[in-house]
This record gives structure tokens, C-alpha cells and sequence, in this order.
């Protein structure tokens, strides 16, 4: 990217390109990834909550000469309406359902940098980090749960440089406002349930402590890691092994709906809740292929206590799959960031190579990588 452009970017422009060429976007890659092929697609929307509100998106934000885009969360483009003409234009950059939108795979777009700063946000023709995009404006906005305040996704309108009107902008944020609307008066209040179990158990319901036992733990990581739900036979398993008891884990089962309520459903168990945790942000961050953000979410083992196999098999997964990650992107504050988890000398040896001699944390490393190999 030029110096001079880069200096006269505006500050979230700036800001979104620096976070995209810190991710390796490179500005002359031609088209955005496609992830998710038709059937797929279907699928995620039969799920997605904000599939109650794209008739009201269509209906507000139908114009000539634009298509009108709703994503998920990580960017992938769920829903494209709008003009013939311009979805044909777009589906020959990928800028079609199942494609990925999201700063870390193609840089600075309206619907990325909505999601990365969970703001309103318009991204006009050379501003696209990507050059291919110089010929689109795009104006968008997230959309959050109006119950709990968790990002759901955002809407776009996208269009050629020379067909998007300034007041775009001010419709499309109106759209996604109208959508939290009808959300809070047509869609029935989720509860949060938080799940901080990377170094130890931590947990609140909708902002409530709970007080957790280790077993309790370890049945909440084998319910957050299967959403669909588990039989008895199956937790069982999952927290036994093969001497496990359907009829302890039922007895444990019925002491945590003591805590969680209604929230902890049956036939199979599972959680009718929000989820969220810092083992399962850093099991997001992985999959996306993000090592430096895993590695920012990535506190410490998962329930370092326990024996449970289900723990015991993700908690390694985990750290082996975050560990590989801060090795090969060789990024020096992630690699600062997993130093803090513990000892290794592999990624100890790293610091000692990328730190300056003359930097205090040089001295510090050294230490600790003669304490790992003694």
C-alpha cells in the first residue's frame, strides 16, 4: 500500500488496513474465498437468527443498481438480494452467498470492518484494501441480539462506485436498527451463559456467579462442545470413560439444574443458552485460521485439574493446535502472549532469536529457557 494513500486514509480505514496487512491480506489478491457451497448455505439459514428479519431488510433496503447482503458473524455471506445486473457483476468477484468477507481473509470491506469494530461503516472504492474491489462502494451494519447484546451478524448494501447514493449509508444503519426492533418484539429472550475455563472454573448465568464445582465444569465443556446434545450413556463416556455410570452423571446433572434451571434441557442434555467461553473463542480463533487472536484468548490450560477425558482430549487439542499456530506465524506478541501459559522452550528459544539483546524481556526469556532445558 502507498505511504501517501495509507496517510490519508481515514482513521478506520487506516486502522482496518493495518489490521488486514498485519494479517497478510495481499492487496492484489483477486477474489474472496468461497466456503460454503449451496446446500450448505440453506442449512445455515434454516439456524441463523437473523433469518426472522431479512423480509423487513429485503422490503427496507430494496434499490436500483445495489444488492442487498446479510452475513453471520465470521462474514460468511448468508443472504444476496437485490438488482440482476449487480449480482451478476458480484458473483464474478465472489461477492455471492457462501463466500467470506470477514478483515483477516480479504482485507478492508464494509461488512469486515463492521464486524471487527462492531460499528457502522462504509468502505468506498480504493479504500478496499484488495484492488479488485476498487470498483464497489459498500455501506454496513451490525446487528446485535437486543436481549443480550451478542453480535449476530451485519447487513450490507453493495453496489458499482458510480450507482451508491451518500444517503446509503444512513438507510443501511436505519435497516439494521428496524431488524433489532422486530428481534426484541418478535424473538423470545436468550439467556448467556459464560463458561472462563481456560486455568480454572469459571462461569456466570446472564451475569450471575455460579458456583461450580470441577465435575460441574466438565459437564458444561462436554455440553458447549456438542450443542445438540448428549445422552446420558454419552456423558458417560465423555466424563468416565468406560467405567462410567449413566446413573452418577443423571444425580450430577439433576444438582447443576439446581444453578442453571430451565437453561439445562433434557432428552438429550443440553444448553438452551447462548454460549459463550474463552476455550470456545479460542477454538473459533483457530478455525478461522487466526493464531494471533487464539493466542490472546488462550489463558491457560483448559481445567487443568481434570481427568475427564472429554477435558483432558481438548485441553491438549488446544494448546498443541495454538502452539503450532504462534510457531509458524512467528508474530513476536503472540509469541509473548503463550510464553505467559507456561515454560516451552521451543517458543522460548523464538523470543530469544526475535527479542533485541538490549530489551529487558530478553533477559527474562533467557532465564526461564535455561530453567526449561535444565
Amino acid at each position: 500500500m502507498d505511504p501517501v494513500e495509507l496517510g490519508a486514509a481515514r482513521p478506520v480505514i487506516f486502522e482496518s488496513w493495518r489490521r488486514s496487512l498485519a494479517a497478510r491480506v495481499d492487496p492484489d489478491r483477486h477474489e474472496a474465498p468461497v466456503v460454503y457451497a449451496r446446500d450448505e448455505v440453506a442449512d445455515l439459514r434454516g439456524t441463523h437468527p437473523l433469518a426472522a428479519t431479512v423480509p423487513l431488510l429485503k422490503t427496507t433496503l430494496s434499490m436500483d443498481d445495489t444488492i442487498m447482503i446479510v452475513t453471520d458473524t465470521r462474514g460468511h455471506i448468508l443472504w444476496c438480494e437485490g438488482d440482476n445486473q449487480v449480482r451478476h457483476k458480484a458473483e464474478r468477484v465472489h461477492l455471492t452467498e457462501g463466500s467470506r468477507w470477514s478483515e483477516d481473509v480479504i482485507g478492508t470491506n464494509a461488512m469486515g470492518t463492521a464486524l471487527a469494530t462492531g460499528r457502522s461503516v462504509t468502505v468506498h472504492s480504493r479504500e478496499h484494501l484488495v484492488r479488485t474491489y476498487h470498483g464497489w462502494t459498500c455501506a454496513a451494519s451490525p446487528i446485535h441480539d437486543p436481549h443480550t447484546g451478542v453480535l449476530l451478524g451485519v447487513v450490507d448494501v453493495s453496489g458499482p462506485l458510480k450507482t451508491m447514493h451518500p444517503a446509503v449509508a444512513q438507510l443501511v444503519s436505519a435497516a439494521a436498527q428496524l431488524a433489532t426492533h422486530h428481534l426484541q418484539r418478535f424473538a423470545p429472550r436468550q439467556h448467556v451463559l459464560t463458561l472462563n475455563f481456560l486455568g480454572g472454573p469459571h462461569a456466570d448465568l446472564d451475569g450471575r456467579p455460579l458456583a461450580l464445582t470441577l465435575r460441574n465444569a466438565e459437564v458444561l465443556t462436554a455440553l458447549a462442545l456438542h450443542p445438540k446434545g448428549l445422552t446420558a450413556e454419552q456423558l458417560a463416556l465423555l466424563l468416565y470413560g468406560e467405567r462410567g455410570n449413566p446413573t452418577t452423571v443423571r444425580a450430577e446433572l439433576h444438582r447443576l439444574r439446581a444453578q442453571l434451571g430451565g437453561v439445562l434441557l433434557t432428552r438429550p442434555y443440553r444448553l438452551d443458552a447462548v454460549v459463550r467461553g474463552d476455550f470456545l473463542d479460542v477454538r473459533t480463533a483457530l478455525r478461522s485460521g487466526d493464531a494471533g487472536r487464539a493466542t490472546r484468548h488462550y489463558s491457560g490450560d483448559l481445567l487443568p485439574r481434570s481427568d475427564a477425558p472429554v477435558v483432558r482430549e481438548e485441553r491438549v487439542d488446544l494448546a498443541a493446535a495454538v502452539r503450532k499456530g504462534v510457531l509458524e506465524r512467528g508474530d513476536l506478541d503472540a509469541l509473548l502472549s503463550f510464553a505467559d501459559s507456561g515454560d516451552d522452550a521451543e517458543v522460548l528459544e523464538r523470543l530469544q532469536v526475535l527479542l533485541p539483546v538490549t530489551d529487558p524481556r530478553h533477559a527474562l526469556v533467557s532465564s526461564r529457557l535455561r530453567r526449561a532445558l535444565e
